[in-house]
C-alpha cells in the first residue's frame, strides 16, 4: 500500500474516526484504526465491538493495500506533522509516514483479526435531513440524556419518524427534551441509539454540512455522510411513554428573556457551588417580575430579581440550576415561555416564536423542555 494526501485531511480523519476506536476491548484489534486503499480512494475504519466509523478519502494511490495500526499511535503522529504533504507506504510489517522532514515507522497489528463492519440491508425505514436540522435537534436533546445505567434505555435517544415528522426525545426521568421536525419521508421507524453514536453523528453534521442519511434496521442505525459513515448498535429496552409526561394545558404561562434568566441564574446559584448536595434555585413568580434566589444553610443566601410577563396566578417553584441552565441553552430563542400548574408538577419551556407560531424554520413542529421541580 502506498498513497499521498494533504496532511489537514488525513489529521481530521484520524480525529474523527479515533472516537470508536476501541481501546478498552479485550480484543486487541479493536484498538486499531485499519486503512484500505483501493485506486485514488482510502478508506479509513475504526470500531469498539458496538459502534464502526468509516472514513472515505481522495488520495494520490500508488499501490494497493491495507493495514492495521494502533489507533491512539496513529492519532498522535499525524497531529504532529509538519504542514506538507503525508506519503505513506507499507514495507513488510511496517507502516511509514513521511512528511517534509518528519519520518515514523509504525509497527502495524494483525489485521486479520479485524472484524467486519456490518453493513445493514433490512432496511425499516430511511430518511434524508438537512444537516443542521439534525444537529439542532440532537444537540437539544441529548442533555436530557441519563448519565447512570440503572435504567439502560433511559442512556439512549428515542428516534420516532411517522407522517412525515421526525422526533427525537430523552429523559432521565428528572427532566424531557423533544423536538420534532417535518421531514420528507414515508417510511415509519422508532428507535434507541446511544449517546455516543448520536454525538459522533452530531460532530460529522456540523463539520460537513450538507445532508444525512439516516437508516434504521431492527438492530442497527447508520448515518450516512458525505464521505463517512456511522454504524451503531441500537439499545434494548422499553422506551419510557413520554408523552404522557407533558402537560395538556397550563394555568400559568410565563414569558421570560432567556438569556437574562440565564444569566441571573448563574449569578444566584454559585452561592450552593462549594455544596455537596444541590442548592435549588427558588423562583418567586409575580405579575411583572421573577425573583430568584439561592439559599444555603453553610454558605449564605443570594437574590436577584427581573421582569418577565405573567399570565395566571403568582408561584413559588424551584428547580435544580443545572438542568435549568442545560435546558435554557438548548431552546433556540430570545424569549421563552414557561408553562405552569403549580409547584409539584413539570414546567414546559418552549421557544416563545413556536408557541406563538412565529417560528422562522416552519420545519420545526415541537420543541420542548420539560423540568420537575424541586422540593423546598
Amino acid at each position: 500500500m502506498q498513497f499521498r494526501i494533504e496532511r489537514d485531511s488525513f489529521e481530521e480523519a484520524i480525529k474523527w474516526i479515533y472516537r470508536t476506536v476501541g481501546e478498552r476491548s479485550s480484543l486487541p484489534a479493536l484498538a486499531g484504526i485499519k486503512l484500505t486503499l483501493s485506486g485514488d480512494v482510502l478508506v479509513l475504519t475504526s470500531t469498539d465491538g458496538n459502534m464502526s466509523s468509516e472514513v472515505t478519502l481522495q488520495v494520490q494511490g500508488q499501490r494497493d493495500g491495507s493495514a492495521l495500526v494502533q489507533g491512539k499511535l496513529l492519532r498522535d503522529v499525524a497531529s504532529r506533522l509538519p504542514s506538507d504533504a503525508v506519503n505513506v507506504s507499507v514495507d513488510s510489517d511496517r507502516l511509514e509516514i513521511v512528511c517534509a522532514r518528519a519520518k515514523y515507522t509504525l509497527r502495524m497489528m494483525q489485521i486479520e483479526d479485524f472484524p467486519q463492519i456490518p453493513t445493514p440491508t433490512e432496511q425499516a425505514g430511511q430518511v434524508i435531513l438537512n444537516a443542521k436540522a439534525f444537529s439542532d435537534t440532537v444537540g437539544q436533546v441529548i442533555k436530557a440524556v441519563s448519565s447512570e445505567d440503572v435504567r439502560v434505555a433511559l442512556t439512549g435517544v428515542r428516534i420516532e419518524l411517522a407522517d412525515g415528522v421526525l422526533t427525537g426525545a430523552a429523559t432521565d426521568s428528572y427532566r424531557l427534551s423533544v423536538r420534532s421536525i417535518a421531514v420528507n419521508s414515508p417510511d415509519e421507524m422508532a428507535a434507541l441509539v446511544t449517546k455516543k453514536a448520536m454525538d459522533q453523528a452530531k460532530s460529522a453534521a456540523d463539520a460537513l454540512g450538507g445532508e444525512v442519511t439516516m437508516v434504521l434496521t431492527p438492530t442497527h442505525a447508520v448515518f450516512q455522510f458525505s464521505d463517512r459513515r456511522l454504524v451503531t448498535t441500537l439499545l434494548e429496552g422499553k422506551y419510557p411513554a413520554y408523552r404522557q409526561l407533558i402537560p395538556t394545558n397550563a394555568q400559568r404561562h410565563l414569558r421570560i428573556d432567556r438569556a437574562a434568566l440565564a444569566n441571573v441564574v448563574k449569578r444566584v446559584s454559585v452561592i450552593g457551588e462549594a455544596e455537596r448536595t444541590m442548592t435549588p434555585v427558588i423562583f418567586d413568580v409575580q405579575e411583572d417580575t421573577v425573583h430568584v434566589a439561592a439559599d444555603s444553610s453553610e454558605s449564605g443566601r443570594a437574590n436577584e430579581s427581573l421582569s418577565a410577563v405573567l399570565s395566571g396566578e403568582p408561584i413559588r417553584i424551584a428547580f435544580n440550576p443545572r438542568f435549568l441552565l442545560e435546558g435554557l441553552d438548548v431552546i433556540h430563542d430570545d424569549m421563552v415561555d414557561f408553562a405552569f400548574n403549580d409547584d409539584l408538577k413539570p414546567a414546559v419551556i418552549r421557544p416563545a416564536k413556536l408557541v406563538d407560531g412565529e417560528e422562522e424554520d416552519k420545519t420545526v413542529t415541537e420543541s420542548l423542555y420539560l423540568l420537575m421541580p424541586v422540593r423546598t
